[in-house]
This record gives structure tokens, sequence and C-alpha cells, in this order.
């Protein structure tokens, strides 16, 4: 007879990329935002509420922050810097320094889904149950998502967590209001870790926010696991 696995908690993990395919960004980051997954329709309905009070009819993008809805982009951080429910990592990458050739057969897709491991691996906690939903975005391989789910879950039966992946796929940034606060904060780093211009724009403005708000110096060093409210991962070759 198998042994039952105890649930402690339900989670539900939000992914997103930023300048993966930018040749003028030299970092990538690959995100990931978790939310318990029993607040997730009180958390939805918190943040509509949020939109509609800032009259923020948009799609959430790092890319089209506006100067004009700093305020409500400020309010954002603020929920989730208060919302114990809610946490994210990141894995920020030199592309400069990936050997395609040798470690991942000359293919930058294979690449940014071991990226996608290397990140995801380290949020799967014994006693939680997983669900995961990624940015949508077309492949050549249409296996890569499923290869994922694989390989993760080797790494549990490796590492003997009782855990569980549940559910993992692809969804339309448009249509998943968390897709889109993990894009918010996954091009947040992206731009603080490649952009050298230190001109006062909102898209600055932010980063200095972000890093007040967390009593830090910086958002491209990595962080010790245990800070898991904004946890950030700086790849390094070995």
């Amino acid at each position: 007879m198998s042994e039952k696995i105890f649930i402690e908690n339900r989670y539900n993990i939000y992914c997103d990329e930023s300048r993966m395919e930018n040749p003028e960004s030299r970092k990538m980051v690959i995100g990931a935002l978790e939310v318990l997954r029993k607040d997730v329709p009180g958390i939805r309905k918190q943040l509509k509420e949020i939109f509609r009070k800032h009259d923020f009819k948009y799609e959430l993008k790092w890319t089209k922050v506006h100067k004009g809805f700093l305020i409500f982009y400020k309010t954002l951080i603020d929920f989730f810097i208060s919302n114990s429910a809610m946490s994210f990592r990141c894995i920020v990458v030199d592309k400069d320094k990936v050997n395609l050739k040798r470690y991942h057969d000359s293919d930058e897709e294979l690449a940014f889904f071991k990226f996608y491991y290397l990140l995801l691996k380290e949020k799967l906690l014994s006693n939680n149950e997983y669900y995961i939903f990624l940015d949508k975005k077309p492949t050549r391989d249409k296996n890569r998502i499923r290869a994922l789910h694989a390989f993760l879950d080797s790494y549990i039966l490796l590492n003997r967590h009782s855990c569980n992946i549940k559910h993992i796929q692809a969804l339309s940034s448009k249509e998943n209001i968390f897709i889109q606060f993990a894009d918010f904060f996954t091009g947040l780093v992206g731009f603080a870790c490649n952009e050298n211009d230190n001109t006062i724009t909102p898209k600055i403005s932010l980063i200095e926010y972000l890093k007040e708000q967390l009593g830090r110096q910086t958002l491209c060093e990595t962080t010790y696991l245990s800070k898991r409210k904004f946890n950030v991962f700086v790849w390094e070759e070995r």
C-alpha cells in the first residue's frame, strides 16, 4: 500500500520571464509568484478592486509602466508586502555565461526550461501540493512543459519530499491577473539588473520603493532561501 501524503497547504505558482529574447539585455529573469490556493479567490477580488479604484483598465505589464499610474503600482507593492499568503522568487541569469553548446545541445529553449527547473525546485516543500501556471508562449518542442513536470517530480522523488505537483499548464497572461503580477515583479528585477542609467523615471522610482519596503540595498544579489517573501537567486556557472 502506498504511503498517504499529508497535505499541509496547497499553493498556486504563477510564472513569467523577462528579457530572454532581448539581445540588448545581458541578464534575463524568470519569476514565480506563489499564492496560497485557498486565498486565490479573495486576493483576486482585492486586486480587481485596486484596479477599479485606480481606474486601471489595462493588462498589468512591467514594459507598459506609466508615470500616470505610479500610485497604483506602489499600492500593488504594498498589497504584496502586507499579504502573508503571497511570496515571490526569481532567478537572474547572465546570458553571456550560459554555454549552450556544452550543456544545452545549442538549444536556447532547452536552457530556458532548465532554468525554470532551477527556479521552481526550491519552491517545493514537504507536505504541500502545487498547481503551476506558466505564461503561455510558443515553443518548438511541444513537450517542454510535460518534461519540466517530469523533472520536478524526479527531484521530489530523489529528495524524498512528500509533496505533489498536482497540475502544471500554460495560460495567457491576458486572462490571469496573477501571471500579470508575476510579470510586473519579474520585469522590475530584470530592469534593475540590466539598466545602468540612474535617471529618475517611474520604473526607477518603483525599484527604489520596493527595495525600501524590503529593506534591501539591491535586488540583484542572491538572498538566503529563508528570505521567502521576495527571494532572488543569481545563477552562477559551476
